[in-house]
């Protein structure tokens, strides 16, 4: 990392470097790549700077329980680099956001990823030590810049996301395959004690590759040693707040499971999966989510694959924004989804009595949406969210977003 920074200074203080050469392989060249990036001729050291901006507003109907509101969902500032065939990347989000109990952490600085790599390793390919997401689920890996709705669907509640481990990672022919071991830690990456431990790892394959015309499956398992368990799901409206939690103090392991499908075809694209979670406790129980969503582009882009990690990433409009002339890539979404708790019992919240529960969170949604790529980097987003709720009030929500991800 210190390598990075260096390499950043020398760029800022030393402006001989800018424009030297090409054939001097110190030479220095900069360019905009939705972010600003520096490379030396030979490609062997680059350093790229950029982050997101989103910012949300929330509408919610009488009856929701919610209440309107605006937030900043994310603001985040990233700094990546390689040098020969060493990577890292720190990123940093400022938003103000909640913790897993749903209680406000205020403005607090919050680790995102903040990791090591090297590539070319014997028989692993590439290995990754640091704070990252684990490998697990489609629409959790895919990046919040290029996600097709506003909010995950409520399969999020299975993703382990970021964790401090170590993994390894390679790209298949046709395919990708990822694995590693990780502790659960806070935001920070901190965690002391016997610590939780879990071992993770996805596959995927495209069954077809031609051009706008693709067929991505995939597989992904974790094994946890857990202390307890918590399911408390929320509606695809960040604003709205979770279900009441589903706790079992007993739980000491669990084994995490889920599928995914995704086809592309020119404008249209159609993606799901399906995950699953068996827990070990003082009475076994297990719980499921699920979802499927479908978009459209009226413009006629395509939305694309990275073939190298067996994600989606960031849509480029065929004509870019221009007063008079074009708004952009237009898109149009849909997507249902459900998560049952199964056995885990939760807090009766009619009689908010601790010796009261009833049966496991279970939560159907419904989201809507249409995004406007203005340009690569900035687009708006307007989503719908219908959300029934068992055992609490149905939400309906009207959301807007403005974002910025470079």
């Amino acid at each position: 990392m210190k390598y990075g920074f260096a390499f950043l200074t020398a760029c800022i203080l030393t402006g001989s470097l800018w424009g030297q050469d090409e054939a001097d392989p110190l030479g220095i060249n900069a360019r905009w790549n939705n972010g600003l990036e520096l490379k030396t001729n030979d490609g062997n050291t680059s350093l790229k700077l950029g982050g997101r901006i989103m910012l949300d507003h929330a509408w919610f109907s009488d009856d929701s329980g919610a209440e309107d509101g605006t937030e900043f969902r994310r603001t985040r500032l990233m700094l990546s680099g390689k040098v020969n065939q060493f990577e890292w990347k720190t990123q940093y989000d400022f938003a103000r956001g909640d913790d897993s109990d749903g209680n406000d952490k205020g403005n607090r600085p919050a680790f995102k990823d903040v990791y090591v790599g090297v590539s070319g390793v014997p028989y692993a390919g590439a290995l990754r030590v640091g704070h990252f997401k684990e490998p697990f689920g489609l629409e959790e890996l895919t990046s919040s810049k290029y996600m097709t709705f506003m909010e995950r669907s409520l399969t999020s509640a299975f993703a382990p996301s970021r964790n401090v481990g170590l993994m390894a990672h390679r790209t298949l022919d046709n395919g990708t395959l990822a694995y590693g071991v990780f502790r659960t830690t806070g935001d920070n990456g901190f965690d002391k004690g016997d610590g939780d431990y879990s071992i993770t790892g996805r596959y995927t394959r495209l069954l077809r590759n031609d051009g706008d015309n693709l067929f991505h499956i995939g597989a992904a398992a974790s094994s946890r040693i857990i202390d307890g368990l918590k399911i408390q799901p929320r509606p695809s409206a960040h604003l709205a707040g979770k279900l009441p939690a589903a706790n079992d103090g007993t739980a000491d392991g669990e084994f995490r499971y889920g599928v995914e499908a995704a086809w592309v075809r020119g404008p249209l694209s159609v993606q799901a999966e399906f995950m699953g979670s068996s827990v070990s406790a003082a009475d076994n129980f297990s719980y499921t989510g699920w979802y499927v969503m479908a978009s459209y582009f009226l413009t006629g882009e395509s939305r694309p694959y990275d073939s190298k990690k067996g994600i989606f990433k960031r849509v480029k409009p065929a004509k870019e924004f221009s007063w008079g002339e074009s708004w952009g890539a237009v898109e149009l979404a849909v997507r249902y989804g459900s998560i049952d708790g199964g056995d885990l019992a939760r807090l009766d919240m009619e009689t908010k009595d601790p010796e009261d529960t009833i049966a496991g969170p279970r939560l159907d949604d419904l989201t809507v949406g249409v995004n406007i790529y203005h340009n690569p980097a900035f687009r708006t987003m307007f989503n719908y969210v219908y959300s029934d709720m068992d055992g609490g009030e149905d939400v309906h929500a009207f959301m807007v977003r403005w974002q910025i991800g470079l």
